[in-house]
């Protein structure tokens, strides 16, 4: 690559060759980044009728899809990973550890895993700008939370690709309304990508004009002083896994602990949670 002229210059950063190290930059600096090829075709496939098929058994959970319509939850499969293991193993892809932890440090909580589906012309609740730590406004100097949103399908302005606005991370407001409709950028990505971005970019889905429905998984990963949407250990039923940092990673690690006799040994080991 050809040497960038300045003058004025005395320190800067530089990138290496690892494909971690320049989603991790974009995001700070720009606020997303796109991973191309980070699952094959086979994989997206599965994961594409397990998502369906997941959605299927949530609709059944509360009597039917009427009621995710009724309460504004339709087409959002939640936690998948709690009722297929693809989904846990998606979670910890090795792109998206590696890149949370460039971004966010060693210690990492999964905050949340939502499957998307944005069935043609049809409004979704994520079509309106938004935060995924919503309600925030204010900024921090290094990312407190990132999203890596797997791409089951090809993301294009027809199928409703993620609209981003470039840098809005770094400001407390909301931007006006002239400058939304100035700055926003629609995202491209072939399926099989993961689009990564700092949880305080603004961003949205765009409307699937298309004749296909357009498939995502999003995972929302922070540091351990934020709590999860929904409680993954109680979801999962297990004990803690042996990996200690999957234990933290999947929140058995940094969830409240019941008691100080709880709390001590857990400090021994991720699996002394389970003791009596």
């Amino acid at each position: 690559m050809q040497a960038v002229k300045s003058y004025g210059v005395s320190v800067r950063r530089t990138l290496d060759a690892e494909e971690p190290t320049r989603i991790a930059e974009e995001v700070r600096y720009r606020g997303y980044a796109v991973a191309e090829g980070a699952l094959k075709s086979a994989a997206v496939l599965e994961l594409c009728d397990l998502l369906d098929s997941v959605y299927q058994t949530q609709c059944v959970e509360v009597g039917g899809e009427e009621i995710l319509h009724e309460l504004h939850d339709a087409d959002i499969v939640r936690c998948p990973l709690a009722y297929e293991n693809k989904f846990l193993d998606l979670a910890r892809h090795p792109l998206i550890v590696e890149a949370a932890s460039r971004l966010l440090g060693q210690n990492v909580v999964l905050l949340m895993q939502n499957g998307i589906i944005n069935r043609p012309d049809r409004s979704q609740a994520q079509s309106s700008w938004h935060r995924d730590l919503n309600y925030q406004h204010w900024v921090a100097s290094k990312p407190l939370a990132i999203g890596a949103l797997v791409c089951l399908e090809d993301f294009r302005e027809i199928t409703g690709a993620t609209k981003f606005l470039p840098g809005s991370h770094k400001f407390e407001e909301f931007p006006a309304a002239e400058l939304v409709e100035k700055f926003e950028v629609s995202i491209d990505a072939p399926k099989g990508s993961i689009l990564f971005f700092d949880a305080m970019t603004f961003h949205r889905a765009g409307v699937n004009t298309s004749d296909r429905i357009r498939r995502a998984v999003n995972h929302v990963i922070g540091v351990p002083i934020l709590c999860q949407q929904i409680d993954i250990p109680s979801m999962l039923r297990d004990a803690p896994p042996e990996d200690p940092w999957l234990a933290g990673y999947l929140g058995f690690r940094w969830n409240p602990a019941e008691s100080v006799r709880r709390w001590r040994l857990s400090k021994r080991s991720p699996n002394d949670a389970k003791l009596t």
